[in-house]
């Protein structure tokens, strides 16, 4: 968590709270209240200390799944033993020093010294914990309502474009039997393209498609491509998955298109030096790898489309989109997100 002002302001008023505890608990009358002015400076210091360390664990050890509170209290059970054996180490260390005060070595000193380490440790760290928990919490809900408001934008960007599908299929129908029927080229490049709007009418309120629909949606487009550009892009596919796999992992519809037209739109391509771009389809991911030739005048709305497509993959799964931008080359890889099984109803009697 970022540390300002307002922390190092909570932290000693901590330090001095905890001082005046300890001074009015050993002091039964006025008379034996003792202060000691430099009590709340090692107390400020210990909890610079413990929140140094629950920190250093936080990024060594960051989280699997969604942020929960078992995550915190692992890593308060990991840095108290830590925080202890650091300490009581420190501490036998300092005794052995020439010219320290005679220690009591028995079972009761060393007993004491570990309960009330302890017990500082996990009302300062709970303490901190706490607040980073609620901070996570605040910033998954930001998360979520922006992404929301992205996919309302979306939702309703699709309404503004909507064209009735009865009218534009009707009219590719028109356009088939207008073609000559040896014009060969003509009529595939129709069939693709209906197919392609046809996909994109039946998923326009889905939010989520099988993989394998979104590829065979993706090559239609490919068809198109190519057909406009010729050889200047170069498509390939490989599939580390079978088909039930490709039937049983799920994507927002039409996010290969996005990052096919990112590709085209973003590079230099040319018959020449033709843009070679792959995609890889493996159970858990799926990734689209071009090489990097940018255009000497960046497009308009550059990295936009990555914003957004980030806000739609959020809805779906916990995973994050990846991003490898390099010199050489540029690949955005997708999370797969699995089919749910269907509740299974433990009450039906089983098949003979």
């Amino acid at each position: 968590m970022r540390r300002n002002l307002w922390f190092y302001l909570l932290a000693l008023g901590l330090a001095l709270l905890l001082t005046l505890s300890g001074s009015l608990r050993g002091a039964s009358t006025a008379d034996h209240f003792i202060w000691h002015p430099d009590a709340p400076v090692w107390l400020l210091l210990q909890i610079m200390a413990i929140t140094a360390l629950l920190d250093w664990l936080r990024r060594r050890r960051p989280p699997l799944e969604a942020v929960g509170i078992g995550y915190f209290l692992q890593l308060l059970l990991l840095g108290s033993v830590l925080w202890l054996a650091s300490t009581e180490l420190l501490e036998f260390v300092i005794r052995l020093l020439p010219g320290t005060r005679p220690h009591d070595w028995g079972w009761y000193a060393l007993l004491r010294s570990v309960l009330l380490g302890l017990m500082d440790f996990l009302l300062i760290g709970g303490l901190y914990l706490g607040f980073v928990y609620q901070h996570h919490l605040a910033a998954a809900r930001t998360a979520v309502a922006q992404a929301e408001q992205a996919a309302s934008r979306a939702r309703l960007l699709a309404l503004q474009q909507h064209v009735d599908p009865h009218f534009l299929f009707n009219n590719l129908n028109i356009l088939a039997a207008l073609i000559e029927p040896g014009n060969h080229p003509a009529q595939n490049y129709l069939t693709h393209l209906a197919s392609l709007y046809r996909y994109l009418v039946r998923t326009r309120k889905h939010e989520a498609v099988p993989v394998g629909e979104e590829l065979a949606f993706a090559r239609d487009y490919q068809f198109l491509l190519t057909c406009r550009f010729g050889k200047a892009y170069e498509f390939t596919e490989e599939m580390q998955v079978g088909a039930e796999e490709l039937a049983t992992r799920l994507v927002p519809p039409g996010v290969l298109q996005e990052l096919l037209t990112n590709a085209v739109k973003h590079n230099l391509a040319s018959r020449a030096h033709p843009l070679r771009v792959r995609v890889l389809v493996t159970p858990t991911a799926l990734t689209v790898h071009n090489d990097r030739r940018p255009r000497p005048t960046p497009a308009a709305g550059e990295g936009s489309g990555l914003t957004a497509l980030r806000s739609r993959l959020a809805l779906l799964a916990d995973v994050p989109v990846h991003i490898d931008d390099t010199p050489a080359y540029f690949a955005v890889t997708l999370p797969l997100t699995p089919v749910l099984a269907p509740p299974t109803d433990a009450s039906a009697p089983a098949g003979r």
